[in-house]
């Protein structure tokens, strides 16, 4: 009976998109209509280009739609998760993250020109879109200057939090080198839920007082859960010492 069945599946025909009607085909569509006009599915199809065996370009568009929970899944796949994925080699698995990576980063981009403490709502979108669905824990520092804008950030560990992971010297040659003013600390939560454990209290501890020495305060802790956005400082506001900011 399953050998039938896999013949059946095999002797399938299926219909490439180049033999679809023009109307249909993604990319004739987005290009006459817009890309608006698409659906999820239709849009990542344009930038697959072509499906595998068995399943054309938007089949396979709606599988991996369906295993990353949409593009907000997909934003946060890393380069193991793609390859998993039957018919998508390293050119398609470096297309996709360049996409994605484009987006990170435009939404990345004004938090160089305002004040990310007085624009939290700016900060957590790009947080969230870009650590929000991470499977697994991880570790940033955004390095601001004196008007509170964002110079850059750093990843600084990905798995579970570890405070001996954390060196403060090295956060502090980091900040020195890039001329900050001032620190964020930044991370997930793979389980979707951000709240602070003791190990992150004490490890926001350490790294605020090693920095003080410095004169460069962390503003706050923020931890970014899959739909969420959790301030330390607002929380906890008397481990930032010495500052009255609060994202």
């Amino acid at each position: 009976m399953k050998r039938n069945n896999k013949k059946e599946a095999q002797g399938k025909k299926v219909v490439d998109i180049k033999h679809w009607a023009e109307g249909d085909r993604p990319r004739e569509r987005l290009l006459e209509k817009g890309p608006e006009t698409l659906s999820d599915a239709a849009l990542l199809a344009t930038l697959l280009g072509t499906g595998r065996q068995g399943k054309d370009a938007v089949a396979l568009a709606r599988e991996m739609l369906s295993e990353f929970d949409g593009f907000k899944g997909l934003m946060c796949a890393t380069r193991d998760d793609l390859i998993k994925i039957k018919g998508i080699g390293r050119a398609r698995v470096a297309q996709i993250m360049a996409s994605m990576e484009i987006v990170k980063r435009q939404l990345r981009q004004p938090l160089t020109q305002m004040n990310v403490i007085e624009n939290p709502d700016r900060l957590n979108d790009y947080l969230k879109t870009s650590m929000g669905h991470l499977h697994r824990e991880e570790f940033r520092i955004l390095y601001l200057n004196p008007s509170r804008h964002l110079i850059s950030e750093e990843v600084l560990f990905k798995g579970a939090a570890d405070m001996s992971v954390v060196d403060p010297t090295r956060v502090l040659e980091a900040a020195l080198r890039k001329k900050a003013s001032a620190l964020i600390l930044v991370h997930s939560h793979p389980t979707g839920l951000p709240l602070t454990s003791d190990v992150d209290i004490q490890l926001t501890k350490l790294l605020v007082k090693a920095c003080l020495t410095v004169d460069i305060p962390i503003l706050d802790h923020v931890v970014i859960g899959s739909n969420s956005f959790w301030s330390m400082k607002r929380h906890y506001p008397q481990i930032f010492e010495g500052e009255n900011d609060i994202a």
